[in-house]
Order: structure tokens, then C-alpha cells, then sequence
């Protein structure tokens, strides 16, 4: 099975053109996604977290999602303590969702905002770079999460840089196309990607 990973920064519209796959019938795993299964209640992941981080829950005993975004964000050593409590088993639970969809499917998306930062781009056939210039990603955020410029910019700061994110991409797809531009260059990705020799089975 050949699989493409998708990526980009933050409100670059990664889920937006992610969508313009599944429409073409393509089964799409979403990193978010995986995220939430793997601190689901009574996970080891979600009690590591807890110890880690013990006042980003609820009084309920539930993960708050905004408090935790808001720590890490502004907390590199808090950042990188999360991604090694999460990363590997999002990346386990991913290998095991390939190897389920192989069976029956050609071909599959990964949309995933950290690809290059945790080394997925190795284990795709093809990465796409969804690209908006830092002035959209700023607009966007304003609007999707009332963040301020001020906010937004720091959220965007701490990702990889756009340039090196372009320089290690296999395509980059400008993520400020019309509708019907991105469903052409969709298609035109599926095409590229179907005359590819898979790099590897993800068979169990």
C-alpha cells in the first residue's frame, strides 16, 4: 500500500484538503484522531500524563484540552515531555491502522501536523506540504480559536519552520486554492502516487 503523508503548519488547511481525499474515496487517518484514542480513560498514556502534567484535568478526572494546549505551548520542556509520553504510541496505533486498511485499500492519507519532526516522512511513500503564507495562518487563527496576533504568531513559532517544511517535502500544495483548483491538484497527487512502488507492507 502506498501512503501519503499530509502536513503543514498550523491553519494551513491540512483537514480541509484531507477532506478533497476522502471524496475521491481515499481513507484518511488523522493524527488528531489518534490522539484522543491513545489518553482515552484507563490508557497507560493518559496516566502518564497525569502524572506529568497533574493540573490540566478536570474535576471529573477528564483531560482539559485547552489547558494542556495552553501549557505546552508556552513550555518547551513541557512540549517535549508530552511528545515523548504520546508520540510513541500514536505512532504504534498508526502502524496498526495501516496494516488494517492494506488488506483492502491501495492507497491511504496521513494527516499529521509533526511528519518531519517525528521522522513519519520515512515511513510514507509520498509527503505533501499544505502552504499558506504566515499572514493567512494568523487570519485564520484569530477567527477559528479568537486567538490574537500576538497568540497565533507564538502557536506558529514554535512549529518548524515554512521554509525547511517546504524543503523537505516531496510536493507542496498551496493551501489558498479555489475548490476546484485543489481537486485537481488532488487528483493529479493520487495519480503520482498510485505509479509509486510502495516503500514497505504494513501487513499484521
Amino acid at each position: 500500500m502506498r501512503v501519503i503523508g499530509l502536513t503543514g503548519g498550523i491553519a494551513s488547511g491540512k483537514s480541509h484538503v484531507a477532506r478533497f481525499f476522502e471524496a475521491a474515496g481515499i481513507p484518511v487517518i488523522h493524527s488528531d484522531q489518534l490522539a484522543r484514542e491513545v489518553v482515552l480513560p484507563g490508557t497507560p498514556s493518559l496516566e502518564r500524563v497525569r502524572e506529568s502534567f497533574p493540573d490540566v484535568f478536570l474535576e471529573d478526572g477528564s483531560l482539559d484540552r485547552k489547558a494542556l494546549g495552553k501549557r505546552i505551548f508556552s513550555s518547551q520542556g513541557d512540549r517535549k515531555k508530552l511528545e515523548s509520553i504520546l508520540h510513541p504510541p500514536i505512532r504504534e496505533l498508526f502502524m496498526q491502522k495501516l496494516g488494517e486498511l492494506e488488506k483492502r485499500n491501495p492507497l491511504a492519507v496521513y494527516e499529521v501536523p509533526l511528519l518531519f519532526e517525528t521522522g513519519l516522512d520515512r515511513e510514507v511513500d509520498l509527503s505533501v506540504v499544505v502552504d499558506v503564507p504566515e499572514d493567512l495562518q494568523i487570519f485564520r487563527l484569530s477567527k477559528r480559536d479568537q486567538m490574537t496576533p500576538e497568540e497565533a504568531r507564538r502557536r506558529i513559532s514554535v512549529q518548524m519552520p515554512r521554509e525547511e517544511r517546504i524543503r523537505k517535502a516531496d510536493l507542496v500544495l498551496p493551501g489558498d486554492l479555489s475548490e476546484e483548483e485543489l481537486k485537481e491538484r488532488v487528483a493529479g497527487i493520487l495519480v503520482l502516487a498510485s505509479s509509486m512502488t510502495p516503500k514497505r507492507s504494513y501487513g499484521i
